[in-house]
C-alpha cells in the first residue's frame, strides 16, 4: 500500500507520498491458502509523477501490473497519452480509458492535481479509482487537504479523541482542528511532509506491518511552474 496526500492553498498545491511498495505472497499448503503478509518490500517506488501540462500525478494501490511495476506503465501512459496542451480535467479518463485497455486491470486509485489550462488561477484536483472508474472532482473553494492509501495511522492522529471513563462512558478531549485556512504554501509543505513521516515513523513501531516507508516525495504545482522540492534521484 501507500499513502499519499494533497494539500491545496490559494498560493499552490502540493502533491507528497512515501515509496514503498510491500509483497504479500499467497499460497495452497497441505490444501489450505497461506497468506503471508508484507514479506517482502521496496522502497525505490515512485508514486508521484509530472505530466508534460504541468499536472501532477499521484498513485496507490496495486503496484505490479502484469508481473512489472505499474511505473513503467504510468510512464508510458503520460509519455504517448498526455501532450503539453491536455486540459487537466481529462487527465482523469484518460487514465482509465489507458488502464482497462490492459489485458489486467488493476484497483489503483489516483489523485491529479493542475491548474486549468485556460483560467490559471483554477485549481483542479480530481480522485479517481481504476476498477471502478469512479472520478471526484474535489471543491478547492476553501483551503485543505485529501489523502488516499494507508491512512488510518493518520486519521486517528489529526481526528477528535474521546477517552473512555470508568463507567463505560467517554468524554471528548478539547477540539482542536487543522487551520488549513490559515496555510500559506510553505505550510502546506510542511504539512505534506509531516503527514508522509508521521505515517511511517507510527507505523515503525506498531504492530502492524510498514506498508508506507522509504524516502518522501514532494511535488509543489503552483500557476507559474511545477517543480520537485524533494525528489529519491537514481544514484
Amino acid at each position: 500500500m501507500s499513502f499519499l496526500i494533497s494539500v491545496y492553498v490559494n498560493e499552490g498545491i502540493v502533491l507528497a507520498s512515501d515509496r514503498r511498495i510491500t509483497y504479500t505472497n499467497t499460497q495452497i499448503i497441505n490444501g489450505k491458502l497461506a497468506e503471508k503478509i508484507g514479506i517482502h518490500n521496496s522502497d525505490s517506488t515512485d508514486k508521484t509523477f509530472i505530466c508534460p501540462n504541468g499536472a501532477g500525478i499521484s498513485v496507490c494501490g496495486n503496484a505490479i501490473l502484469l508481473n512489472k511495476p505499474i511505473t513503467g506503465f504510468i510512464l508510458n501512459m503520460i509519455r504517448t497519452k498526455i501532450s503539453e496542451k491536455c486540459e487537466i480535467e481529462d487527465i482523469p479518463q484518460i487514465i482509465i480509458n489507458y488502464f482497462n485497455a490492459l489485458e489486467e486491470i488493476p484497483n489503483t486509485d489516483f489523485i491529479v492535481a493542475g491548474y486549468d489550462t485556460k483560467h490559471k488561477e483554477r485549481q483542479l484536483i480530481y480522485t479517481l479509482n481504476v476498477k471502478t472508474k469512479d472520478i471526484e472532482k474535489i471543491d478547492t473553494t476553501l483551503q485543505g487537504a485529501i489523502w488516499k492509501g494507508e491512512a488510518s495511522t493518520f486519521i486517528r492522529l489529526i481526528n477528535n479523541v474521546a477517552l473512555k471513563t470508568k463507567d463505560g462512558t467517554y468524554k471528548d478531549l478539547p477540539v482542536e482542528n487543522i487551520l488549513f485556512e490559515f496555510f500559506t504554501l510553505q505550510d502546506a509543505v510542511d504539512f505534506a511532509r509531516y503527514a508522509v513521516e508521521t505515517t511511517i515513523q507510527t507505523m515503525r513501531f506498531k504492530n502492524v506491518v510498514e506498508t508506507v516507508g522509504g524516502d518522501v516525495d514532494i511535488l509543489v504545482i503552483t500557476p507559474n511552474e511545477t517543480k520537485w522540492l524533494q525528489k529519491k534521484n537514481l544514484f
